[in-house]
């Protein structure tokens, strides 16, 4: 058994976990660390500042979080959260998950690695082609934690850099065994392990994988033969006959359970640690959501707009974008997800910005609407239109508390009546349905986390509790159909914040972005000074 060092505070935090629930991450000898590739305190101290708020570099925030294994999230929790989950599960049960894979673009033109959002949540690991393992028992630790990892290898690593590693697994990752994620080990641990389960909680892909593809199925489509999608972690079985028999393994069975469903429970709620990290991913998007604003002119491509946003969050510190962003100007702001971003845009127009960074795993998720104007300003009814949304987000918002007790349902239909009754004080006549089905014709909120659409098997219904973060997003398009005064036809805008709910107060994690119609303008004609 591979064992752990005690070389930093991680390790010692590890060591302390261990001895805490009886695993097997305990801490003998005294090395520096592995590296594993990843960032990690003792290798990167610039990312992991004890408070990042005061800035991202370490000697600006004034030391470093060593007992973090990512940034903002300490080793700590990530043991908790695997005890929650195993503490959810019956006597008997055994997870099993993927992590993700390397996704590529054209041939060996890969695009850059993202972990698997539930594989993440539970390890902390960032390496592709992983798997977990874990079998609740009845150790002081609550259950045994196995994971699958490729070995290193200096022939890979001359080209890719350094790896987990079998004990980089167990030292760093706190697992208690560790083992190579060839196909055979896996098969063979999975048909010991699975033989004396009496619950078994995984996910199936959700699309055909490559080696699927190879039986006939009622739903056989000659584009996925021919263009497969993209692989899943089951693709690691190459085998016709090893992915057949892992199949037929995990889903042949009745006592089979959906991982995802126990896992969106323990995501759905924050801890003041994923708080303090997304309220980050807000403030860099709220600072390069202010710098859009600050060179937005007639003639900027909508392409160049994006560029800058782009820039500002990865010089915060950003590793990607959380989604596609749209930078939607004049009559192209009536599409909701418009994407294309290469037009030019115009003067007297506006421009619809809905983007977000992905920060130290987690998203934001901002909308804000910004004249084009070459003096920085609204025209008249550009500002009505945008003070409506921004009076109904503010009235959403003010509902989002654990003691008003609403649903993301009952939230959007408040929003739906507030619009109704907004539109009409602008002379607006709307006979019913007009407003749903074509001024306002998507959702208010979406759950917001470790994904941007985040714990998708939480139902919209579920009331709100302390802890949760989603998105208000009124919006208004009006075509030019003169069912519509004249004034408003051919606007498009939404306003967008992230929000987390308190017990008796809501908390906007994307507050540094400027919503205010004056502060708007400031920013955007060059009365509002440069902080950052």
């Amino acid at each position: 058994m591979l064992r752990a060092s005690q070389g930093t505070a991680l390790h010692r935090t590890l060591k302390a976990t261990a001895r805490q629930f009886g695993g097997a991450a305990c801490v003998r000898g005294v090395h520096t660390p592995p590296a594993v590739g990843q960032p990690l305190p003792h290798t990167h101290p610039h990312l992991f500042p004890i408070d990042f708020t005061r800035g991202w570099q370490a000697e600006l925030g004034g030391g470093v979080a060593t007992d973090h294994l990512t940034p903002g999230i300490p080793a700590a929790e990530y043991e908790q959260r695997r005890r929650n989950l195993m503490d959810r599960l019956p006597t008997g049960s055994v997870v099993v998950l993927m992590g993700g894979r390397i996704k590529y673009m054209s041939r060996n033109i890969f695009y850059k690695f993202r972990q698997e959002s539930n594989f993440w949540y539970l390890t902390g690991l960032e390496e592709p082609d992983a798997a977990l393992v874990m079998v609740k028992n009845s150790s002081r630790r609550g259950y045994a934690m196995t994971l699958f990892v490729a070995p290193r290898q200096a022939s890979k690593e001359l080209w890719d850099g350094p790896t987990c590693g079998l004990d980089g697994a167990v030292e760093v990752f706190g697992a208690d065994h560790a083992e190579p994620n060839d196909p055979s080990v896996l098969l063979h641990v999975l048909k010991k392990t699975l033989a004396s389960a009496e619950h078994l909680y995984v996910d199936m892909p959700t699309q055909a994988t490559v080696p699927r593809l190879s039986q006939r199925t009622q739903r056989f489509s000659l584009h996925d033969f021919l263009a497969p999608p993209s692989p899943t972690g089951f693709d690691l079985f190459a085998r016709k006959t090893d992915f057949d028999n892992v199949v037929r393994l995990l889903s042949d069975r009745r006592n089979t359970h959906s991982l995802e469903c126990e896992m969106d429970v323990l995501r759905s709620r924050k801890s003041a640690n994923e708080l303090r990290v997304m309220r980050h991913a807000g403030a860099i998007s709220g600072a390069a959501m202010t710098e859009v604003m600050r060179v937005v002119r007639p003639q900027l491509a909508e392409s160049e707009a994006q560029a800058v946003f782009e820039y500002e969050c990865a010089r915060r510190g950003a590793a990607r974008q959380a989604y596609v962003p749209v930078f939607a100007s004049g009559r192209n702001a009536l599409m909701i997800h418009y994407v294309r971003n290469d037009c030019l845009i115009g003067d007297q127009q506006v421009l619809s910005v809905d983007a977000g960074c992905e920060f130290a795993g987690y998203a934001s998720d901002i909308t804000r609407t910004m004249p084009t104007a070459a003096d920085g300003r609204f025209t008249p009814a550009q500002r009505d239109i945008y003070e409506v949304l921004l009076r109904v987000l503010k009235g959403c918002t003010a509902l989002a508390t654990e003691h008003q007790g609403y649903s993301l349902s009952e939230l959007h239909r408040r929003s739906v009546e507030m619009l109704n009754s907004e539109l009409r004080a602008l002379g607006f006549s709307l006979s019913y349905g007009v407003l749903e089905r074509t001024l306002y014709p998507h959702y208010l909120s979406h759950w917001l986390g470790i994904d941007l659409h985040d714990t998708s098997t939480v139902e919209r219904s579920t009331r709100v509790k302390e802890g949760m973060v989603f998105t208000i997003e009124p919006g208004l398009y009006i075509p030019d159909d003169p069912a519509f005064p004249k004034e408003y036809r051919g606007i498009g805008m939404r306003v967008e914040d992230d929000v987390a709910v308190g017990a008796t107060e809501p908390y906007v994690l994307s507050a540094d972005a400027p919503k205010e119609v004056v502060d708007i303008e400031a920013v955007c004609s060059g009365r509002l000074p440069r902080f950052v």
